[in-house]
Order: C-alpha cells, then sequence, then structure tokens
C-alpha cells in the first residue's frame, strides 16, 4: 500500500457463490479505482474457501428466475468470469488480500495448505479490526 492509495476493505459471511460474485465485483470496481483491497472471510466463507470447494459451487440463487437463467449462461459462455477467476486476476493487477478467520479456521479444522491460493494468511478478528482502522470504506457481505 502507498500512503495516499485508498483502501477498501471486505467483510464476508457467506460462502454462496452469489455473495462471491458481489464480492469479487465490489473488488473488481475498486481495484479499477486504485484502491488496495483486503477481503476478511468469516462463517462459512471461510470453508468455500477450501481448495476442494473454490470452482464447485456454480449455483446462481434468486427469486427471479430470467436473473438465474441470464446469469447461469452468461457464466457458462464466458461473458461473465466466475468469482474466483476474477479474484485472480484482480490479484495480478492489484493490490489484493484474502485473509481467512482464525476461529473459524480451527472450529473446521482448515489449515493455510487446506485453502485455495487465493487465500494469503489466516488471522483473527483483531487483524481485521486493525485492517479497518486504516480503510477508508468497509462493506460487510
Amino acid at each position: 500500500m502507498t500512503d495516499d492509495q485508498p483502501v477498501l476493505s471486505i467483510l464476508i459471511k457467506s460462502g454462496t457463490y452469489n455473495d462471491f460474485m458481489t464480492l469479487s465485483l465490489i473488488a473488481s470496481g475498486a481495484i479499477a479505482a486504485d484502491y488496495e483491497v483486503r477481503i476478511f472471510a468469516m462463517d462459512d466463507a471461510v470453508y468455500a474457501l477450501r481448495k476442494e470447494n473454490v470452482g464447485t459451487d456454480t449455483v446462481v440463487h434468486s427469486k427471479f428466475e430470467g436473473f438465474v437463467s441470464n446469469m447461469s449462461e452468461s457464466i457458462k459462455n464466458g461473458k461473465v468470469n466466475a468469482w474466483w477467476t476474477l479474484l485472480e486476476e484482480l490479484k495480478e493487477i492489484g493490490e489484493l488480500k484474502i485473509t481467512a478467520c482464525a476461529l473459524i479456521s480451527e472450529v473446521t479444522n482448515t489449515h493455510k495448505d487446506d485453502f485455495h491460493e487465493l487465500v494469503d494468511e489466516i488471522a483473527g478478528v483483531a487483524n481485521f479490526a486493525f485492517d479497518l482502522s486504516e480503510s477508508d470504506h468497509v462493506v460487510s457481505i
């Protein structure tokens, strides 16, 4: 992070495809605006970031069937990148860090090598609180 670069912190708690898509799109906009993005995953979002889970859940949920079919078709045809692909690309072009909650990792017996390569570290909520103190904006998903 440079001294004048704004910081966006994002807390994600849900492991659903929809919420991770929302996360990746918000992160994309922030990276495009030259923000550093810090993501803290809790609850079942931690489990969604395990190696065996990234890439397996591609089910879009909505109460509007048209949205589900349009979004699913766009992902299938490559018009919209899957959230994990987008986050990988964002890490290449901008400053993006993903932290998995230490408590949830411990409860689910998830170690650093169990996570997909997207996850940079396992750390506690105190680490997220520190990130918040340096953030210009915070989003909770």
